[in-house]
This record gives C-alpha cells, sequence and structure tokens, in this order.
C-alpha cells in the first residue's frame, strides 16, 4: 500500500532556492514498495554435461554441477537499486530487443552538407543526447565533447563506402565553435517555439554558483542559430552533477515547460545522489526577458519526483511521446524506465489537498517567491533492461540519450566508457553509438 513519506531532509536540501543560502523546500514523494531484483550470473549448459549427465569441476572449464555451467571469472558488477536476474523465465518480457546498433564514426564524416570539409571523421564522439527532428525520420545527437551536432537518418544509414556521408548523415557547425568541449548534456523541441533547447549541464555563473545554461537554437543549412542564452534559476553542488536531459511537456492550459532531469538522486551529488530510487525532474518556466540587456533566465515552478520504481543510481536522459509516455534511462543500471505523464490543474500547491492513493507523485519545491503549481505528475512504471552478453554483464554502459521513435521503439545515443578501470572493457563494444530498440509487446 502507498504510504506518504517525507523524502530524507539532509538530502533534499539540495533542493535550495538559486540565491545562496536560501531556504531548503521541503519535499514529499509517494512511495511504493518496490522490490529490486538480485543480480545473478547466467548459466551457461556445458557440452560435457550434455554428452555425460555430469560435469567437471576444475578451474579452467568452469564450475558446474547437473549439466550447468558458470563462469569461473568475476559475477557481472553489482550496482545498487535495480539489477537483472538473467536466469529469470520473464527476461525476454523485460528487456528491450536491440534493432539496430552502430558507431557514430561508421555513419558520419566531417563534410558538410555540401560536401566540402575535410573528410577524415572525428576521433571520439561522447554522444550526451538524441532528439528527433521536427517534421522528418532523422534524428540530432549532442557531444559534451564537441559543439558539432550530428545529423542522422534514424533508419542509421552508413557513410558512402568513398569516404564520404549519406545525404542524411553530417556534422552541423555551432557558431563560435573553438574545438573545445561543449558541456552539451541535453537537446529537446520545443514544438510551440519551434526551436530546440540545448542545455550545457552546469556553468559558474557570475555569482559563483554552478547553474544549467539554456540556449534556444535553429538549425539551417548546416548550422546552428543560437537565439537566446539563458541562466537557469537552479543551483548545483557539483559541476558535474546537474542536469542530464530534458524534455518539453503542455500543461493542461496549452502552455509548453521545459522538464530537466537532474542525474543524481535528490538533484545531489555525493552519497545522497546515490540513493537509489529518488529522482527528480525540475519543471522549469521561460521567464520573459526583462532587463535591458536582453539576458534571460529559466525559473523552476514544480519538481517532481520520479517513482521509486526507477530504482536508480543515476538518471541520464528523458523523452516524452505525445505529451504522454515518459521515458527515463538510467547509465549505472543500464535500464530504462517507462511511466505516464499526468497532468495537474496548474493550482497553487499549498491550496491543493494531498490525499493517500493518488497516482501522481508530486515532489514541490519552486525557487524562492515563486509560488509552486501543480502542473506534471508521473503514474508509477515499469523498467525495462538494455540486452545484456551471455555472463548477465552490463553491455550498454553508456546510454546518455534517450528518444521515442515510435509509441514502442526507442533511439538511444552512447557516451564513450570510462577509462582508467572505473567501466569493465566489455562498455566498449557499444560506446560513442546509436541503438534502436524494440519494447516487448
Amino acid at each position: 500500500m502507498d504510504r506518504l513519506l517525507g523524502a530524507d531532509p539532509a538530502a533534499d536540501r539540495f533542493l535550495a532556492s538559486p540565491s545562496a543560502g536560501g531556504p531548503p523546500r521541503r519535499t514529499w514523494r509517494t512511495a511504493t514498495v518496490a522490490a529490486a531484483a538480485a543480480a545473478a550470473t547466467l548459466a551457461l549448459v556445458g557440452t560435457a554435461a550434455l554428452l555425460t549427465g555430469g560435469g567437471r569441476t576444475d578451474a579452467a572449464a568452469g564450475a558446474y554441477s547437473g549439466g550447468v555451467t558458470r563462469s569461473s571469472g568475476p559475477s557481472p558488477r553489482r550496482v545498487k537499486g535495480h539489477d537483472k536476474d538473467c536466469g529469470a523465465g520473464d527476461y525476454s518480457k523485460t528487456t528491450l530487443k536491440l534493432v539496430a546498433d552502430e558507431p557514430i564514426v561508421r555513419l558520419i564524416s566531417e563534410r558538410a552538407p555540401d560536401g566540402s570539409g575535410d573528410a577524415v571523421p572525428i576521433r571520439k564522439f561522447e554522444a550526451s543526447d538524441v532528439a528527433g527532428v521536427a517534421g522528418g525520420d532523422h534524428v540530432l545527437v549532442v557531444f559534451d565533447n564537441s559543439f558539432k551536432v550530428a545529423h542522422l537518418a534514424s533508419g542509421l544509414t552508413y557513410m558512402a563506402t568513398d569516404g564520404g556521408r549519406a545525404d542524411s548523415n553530417y556534422l552541423l557547425t555551432w557558431p563560435g565553435d573553438d574545438g573545445s568541449d561543449s558541456q552539451f548534456e541535453a537537446i529537446t523541441y520545443n514544438a510551440t517555439a519551434g526551436t530546440y533547447v540545448v542545455i550545457q549541464e552546469s556553468v559558474l555563473n557570475e555569482s559563483g554558483h554552478m547553474v544549467p545554461r539554456l540556449m534556444e537554437v535553429s538549425f539551417a543549412n548546416g548550422a546552428a542559430t543560437v537565439h537566446s542564452q539563458c541562466d537557469g534559476h537552479f543551483t548545483f553542488t557539483s559541476e558535474n552533477k546537474g542536469f542530464e536531459g530534458a524534455a518539453i511537456a503542455t500543461a493542461a492550459d496549452g502552455t509548453s515547460y521545459l522538464l530537466a532531469l537532474c542525474e543524481g538522486n535528490f538533484c545531489a551529488g555525493g552519497k545522497a545522489g546515490r540513493k537509489p530510487g529518488n529522482g527528480r525532474l525540475i519543471v522549469m518556466e521561460r521567464a520573459a526577458d526583462a532587463a535591458a540587456d536582453g539576458s534571460c533566465a529559466w525559473v523552476p515552478v514544480q519538481t517532481v519526483p520520479i517513482p521509486p520504481s526507477a530504482d536508480f543510481m543515476d538518471y541520464s536522459a528523458i523523452s516524452i511521446y505525445n505529451n504522454t509516455r515518459v521515458a527515463i534511462t538510467s547509465q549505472e543500471n543500464a535500464a530504462v524506465w517507462v511511466g505516464d505523464l499526468v497532468l495537474g490543474d496548474g493550482s497553487p500547491v499549498h491550496a491543493r489537498h494531498r490525499h493517500r492513493g493518488r497516482a501522481v507523485h508530486g515532489d514541490h519545491g519552486a525557487a524562492a517567491g515563486v509560488a509552486e503549481r501543480d502542473l506534471f505528475g508521473l503514474t508509477d512504471g515499469t523498467v525495462w533492461d538494455f540486452p545484456r552478453n551471455a555472463l548477465c554483464e552490463r553491455i550498454f554502459c553508456t546510454v546518455e540519450g534517450i528518444h521515442w521513435q515510435e509509441s514502442d521503439k526507442l533511439v538511444a545515443v552512447s557516451d564513450q566508457m570510462k577509462s582508467g578501470g572505473k567501466q569493465p572493457f566489455v562498455c566498449m563494444e557499444h560506446d560513442q553509438s546509436v541503438h534502436t530498440f524494440l519494447i516487448p509487446a
């Protein structure tokens, strides 16, 4: 039975107003009992056991009994929160089906849409998010190590064998690109404005606070045009634990808002940020240009907890289909949570009576001086795992972007695997790539 719980007060102090030393916002969440699946090593059938009905137990062959062989190597790395039992009978019903998978370097070259430029591919593609191209069957991919933006056919058409590129696949240029890292972490399309919103994870503002930077952008003739660059009124405690994804949603009154996804639980870094099942969406409203210099801002107007069924250590991307179906991914847990968006009535939160048993999970706390409104909520959802290898190891380890291509099909993009032993070697096979997955019926 659902019960109303107060969120961790020590952790939720990070959901403070943007002003330094601002008062913490008290938040709430509806908790449901969600058991995390235990990690297990996939059993392999030994040839000798099939022939003889017995089995060896020597180290070279691994250990098996009763005709079942198990790897003598280390078990798949454990994670907190959701994990997968590959030996469970429902594996095919709870695992995404891989439809297509290609390294980005195989899809594009550095050539411009007119064919000019250097044909030598970029050597590193740290993909951080993906969004659909308005009115077409293509996607845009942003990278945190480059200001270039990839325009790709969602069908993953290869670049030409002569070193050129397929007509649909090329890199868009960014104004003022000096070759430095972009820190782009999110891209989403705003149909109301006819522009894309591109977010830099967290930047140091003039007041010395780590805040997100949001840019309204359009793409034409092989290049990006930046129409506005605004800071978000939301302060982070760590420069690498900011907004990791974003999606535009339309409220009941027809107004569009940006739903920004925090990477860490409670929107925090450190130990609190790794407490699974406490994800947060920050609903942001574009403030009107008021200053003489044309500066602008995005202001938080609601905090929406992600239901505890998304029992993840981190959150890496979000996409919303038809203003209804929501997909949220996790790198650490190599999985995607799917639930539904629920529209609120827009009333001030303090005037709305909270009651037990409501399907919407509402966690509230707007910026100082801004009345929080009941705009959005999330129903409980289902977790789907990215495919594993024969040892039940996570092999889609770096998924950082997600996009609904159809109601049952998702396009994902992956970052470069972490070096220095932070991730196992099996993560390299699918890093810096684009993938298409089908949700089982």
